[in-house]
């Protein structure tokens, strides 16, 4: 009996030697600063010409995990008469604007496919931002109601003339560095009674934008929501895109006609661009959304501090795995984990933040190429940096050409 024992214990014995023998040992090494790129990685000696980190198309956002759904922080003002009869008061103004901030979010992410031109395929992507009201430190919800007789109207046009008049902002705007004060004025009661049009309009300054013709017209909050999502487009850099110079060419020049009718002019279909006058104003391009996340992701941008920073912490639900050869040619915020698999690329030619505790790890049989490209953490944290794997069968590849920056790394032991 101890014979068939012993025997059994001796074949278990060299069937698990058998497997270590055959396992793969796989070894491991950090990059974690230019010295040790310089010791783990080669240096190409091919000039890449590429004007990384300009092109709007670079930040459009194909991949929702390169660009999550980004938060504008915003908060209301509204402007009255020290007589209180200009404007919304208490309640009625905050349902009212509610009513509207929600129908603006829900118009962005719809995102219909552009009119214009005709017979066009251009891609019409989840736009990835979003509004939300910021009260500050408790000390309000987020609305505010202010009784000024000098500075609560809004005047279009005229001697009188202060939609770019910056006052209002300089005396009640908070936060600025952070949150996005929206100003609903009413029209000047003067301008009102000589003729002039209450018209729904809008100017956007800095890091605040003023909405007039709300009150007066009384119509629904939804007819409005397109004029913010319009404004907020100005904010971050959007023009009007009926011109021919409005830096994007998947919006085509038009007569910009609100609808249309029987003149040759405006036959339909006419343009439902968000940054045209039109009847629809919803839908946005390619281009524009990359215009939107390249000011999301600019660092130096003041802009950049009105979106919620949600890239600081690490989200482990999910991990960007490079099956291909892959080129991030825009900044970005990520938050989560890079792994680039085994016969695969992945080229970055831009600025990449990474979450606090993540890392880049390269695989066996893997390429990671850094182009004058900077590696960091946005957030006064500290990063694992880049994990390079080799096998006896296979190594890992990481090669770098240019100025590059990998920075705020916690060195760890891998082995």
């Amino acid at each position: 009996m101890w014979r068939n024992e012993y025997l059994i214990y001796l074949l278990l014995v060299l069937g698990i030697l058998s497997i270590s023998q055959c396992s793969p040992k796989l070894s491991y090494h950090q990059i974690s600063n230019r010295q040790t790129l310089e010791q783990f990685a080669s240096e190409s000696n091919v000039s890449k010409k590429f004007k990384a980190c300009a092109d709007p198309l670079s930040y459009a956002p194909y991949d929702h995990l390169l660009h999550p759904t980004r938060t504008i922080r915003i908060n209301v003002h509204f402007m009255n008469s020290r007589s209180k009869e200009h404007n919304f008061n208490g309640e009625d103004g905050k349902k009212y604007m509610k009513n509207l901030i929600n129908v603006a979010n829900d118009k962005l992410s719809r995102n219909p496919k552009m009119n214009l031109p005709i017979g066009n395929n251009t891609d019409n992507l989840s736009p990835q931002y979003k509004y939300k009201l910021w009260p500050i430190d408790g000390e309000n919800d987020g609305y505010m109601y202010h009784y000024d007789d000098e500075l609560c109207f809004f005047v279009n046009k005229g001697r009188n003339k202060n939609n770019y008049n910056r006052d209002v902002i300089n005396k009640y705007a908070i936060g600025t560095d952070s949150i996005l004060n929206i100003f609903v004025m009413p029209h000047h009661p003067d301008s009102l009674a000589k003729g002039y049009k209450a018209s729904s309009t809008g100017i956007a300054l800095g890091t605040s934008l003023k909405l007039a013709g709300l009150c007066e017209n009384r119509e629904k909050p939804w007819k409005y929501s397109t004029l913010l999502n319009h404004e907020v487009g100005h904010i971050f850099g959007l023009r009007h895109s009926w011109y021919k110079n409005d830096g994007c060419d998947d919006t085509p020049v038009h007569p910009n006609c609100w609808q249309p009718n029987d003149t040759e002019k405006c036959k339909d279909p006419v343009s439902n661009n968000m940054m045209d006058y039109n009847n629809s104003q919803m839908a946005i391009t390619p281009c524009q959304l990359g215009k939107i996340h390249k000011t999301f992701a600019g660092i130096n941008n003041e802009l950049r501090g009105l979106v919620v920073p949600d890239w600081c912490q690490l989200d482990k639900s999910e991990v960007i795995r490079i099956n291909n050869n892959d080129v991030w040619s825009g900044a970005l915020d990520l938050s989560y984990n890079v792994i680039v698999s085994s016969g695969s690329s992945l080229e970055i030619k831009c600025r990449v933040s990474m979450p606090k505790g993540s890392s880049i790890t390269v695989e066996p049989g893997a390429k990671l190429i850094l182009d004058h490209c900077k590696l960091h953490n946005d957030c006064g944290d500290e990063w694992d940096g880049i994990k390079i794997i080799h096998s006896k069968q296979d190594s890992a590849y990481v090669e770098y050409h240019g100025d590059v920056l990998i920075e705020n790394v916690r060195e760890i032991n891998l082995n």
